[in-house]
């Protein structure tokens, strides 16, 4: 329990930043409603699925490659070094390839006259994928406090200026509110940051490699794909809606769907902090023996903790939305509260399927783990071609919710075979199908007023105290020898 205990530990500390600075952004969203009409947020929304690509191919797997490989080289300062250089060289590429062809790209995404728009978004870019490094080096050093001050250092300015340039500035300045403000207090925002970092990177640059570069890239470049597909799923949808949906409707689908899949997000925060935390506490626990029975722990508790958030955030998605989304013309589609919960649970499977992993990233499978995320992101764009032009973007959310359940069940059997870990694995069916008919039990009754919310609580008190109770049975089960 020590190990599950330091673990959460270290999640509530990374989640600080993540959870707390990404609240206030999520809540911003919000804020931006208030401003912005559903067809003027779209392009806000839009450039930043374009970036969840970049995010993936520019990094080009090396965080991950940093905590494999300062595991098994005598000097985790050259692999820092390593990695570093080699971001440095792919950006400073992508910087040049964007920028000589801003006309293009605006073409291309659909803002011809608005390249201003491109050329931030390459600024912006660059500097996330810089600090992706720096951060890794961080959380490998178990310097938690330390991530989680400059994390919400960069998130606290980006609201700061953000509520600056969207509220106060077009008033001083005497000019029109323009999404282009939200970009701008980014980029600032993002520099600063990145500044932030610099006496770490300085601190730990050792001596670039070119030997070990290309054992790193041999073992990353699986991970690119599986990125790559792994954002087809995760923001596809919205740039499908654009070519799918007709001209005059796209725009609107695509600023209502944006934003209530930001209901879904304390799902997706609490994910991302726990990441942080348990993905060098794999790689660190690798080589000890009692590995697996430390991940069939942590697998329990991450599931018994995301079936508490679906329930909660389902329960009362309707409630949270009249509270935070204050412009009536988001609230007029039939399907926008129905596709919260879908939306939640797809992304406990993803959860999920990042737990099981391990056995791919440990063992050099990378190329498999590819191949999951690559048959993911085939129906995903399969289904949302079929189904978009008929269902609008309620089918993007169904669809990412069975990408994703497949994707941590073909996970699951493939690490079975390649890396066997005894999951309670009826134990964490039975806690999910708990959450999902409790919340299916109370939607159907229909209540409002103090009456529904005694029964949600009723109907949270019951999850907690059974899936605990789940939890504490395994104990007693019979583990295999590792």
């Amino acid at each position: 329990m020590s190990i599950i205990k330091k673990l959460a530990s270290d999640t509530a500390i990374y989640g600080i930043p993540s959870i707390v600075g990404r609240s206030i952004n999520f809540i911003l969203v919000f804020f931006f409603a208030a401003y912005f009409t559903p067809a003027l947020l779209a392009p806000q929304i839009e450039f930043y699925a374009y970036a969840a690509f970049f995010f993936v191919v520019l990094p080009h797997g090396m965080e991950t490659a940093f905590f494999n490989f300062s595991r098994i080289e005598k000097e985790y300062k050259d692999v820092f070094a390593t990695a570093m250089s080699s971001l440095l060289i792919i950006v400073g590429f992508f910087i040049g390839l964007m920028l000589l062809n801003t006309q293009s790209v605006g073409r291309f995404v659909g803002y011809p006259n608005n390249l201003d728009y491109v050329v931030l978004f390459t600024i912006i870019l660059a500097i996330d994928v810089l600090k992706s490094i720096p951060y890794a080096l961080l959380r490998y050093l178990n310097k938690a406090k330390k991530f989680a001050f400059i994390k919400s250092t960069g998130i606290v300015l980006n609201v700061v200026f953000n509520i600056f340039f969207v509220v106060y500035y077009p008033d001083m300045a005497g000019v029109e509110r323009n999404i282009i403000y939200v970009f701008i207090a980014n980029l600032i925002a993002s520099a600063i940051e990145f500044l932030l970092l610099t006496t770490d990177i300085f601190k730990h640059f050792g001596k670039p490699n070119m030997e070990l570069w290309k054992k790193m890239f041999a073992y990353s470049w699986p991970l690119i794909i599986l990125g790559f597909a792994g954002m087809v799923n995760e923001t596809f949808d919205r740039l499908a809606m654009r070519k799918l949906l007709p001209e005059n409707e796209a725009s609107y689908q695509i600023g209502v769907y944006g934003t209530f899949y930001k209901l879904s997000m304390l799902m997706t925060l609490f994910i991302q902090a726990f990441r942080y935390a348990v993905e060098p506490f794999f790689f660190a626990q690798a080589d000890k023996s009692g590995a697996k029975k430390s991940y069939i722990q942590i697998m329990d508790w991450f599931v018994y903790a995301c079936g508490a958030i679906f329930l909660i955030t389902s329960s009362f998605k309707g409630e949270i939305a009249r509270s935070l989304i204050a412009n009536k013309e988001f609230h007029q589609h039939p399907d926008a509260l129905t596709i919260v919960p879908i939306l939640l649970l797809a992304n406990m499977f993803i959860g999920i399927f990042f737990n099981l992993s391990i056995w791919y990233k440990l063992n050099n499978q990378t190329k498999l783990g590819a191949g999951i995320s690559l048959v993911g992101a085939g129906m995903t764009i399969l289904l949302l071609v079929i189904y978009i032009p008929l269902y609008g973007f309620l089918a993007a959310a169904i669809t990412t919710l069975i990408a994703y359940f497949v994707m941590a069940a073909l996970s699951y059997f493939l690490g079975q075979r390649f890396y066997p870990v005894a999951y309670h694995t009826w134990h964490i069916i039975g806690m999910i199908l708990l959450a999902i008919g409790l919340y299916l039990g109370t939607e159907y009754l229909c209540l409002s007023g103090a009456l529904k919310l005694l029964v949600n609580l009723i109907s949270f008190i019951v999850y907690a105290f059974i899936g605990y109770r789940l939890i504490l049975s395994t104990k007693n089960v019979n583990l295999p020898a590792e």
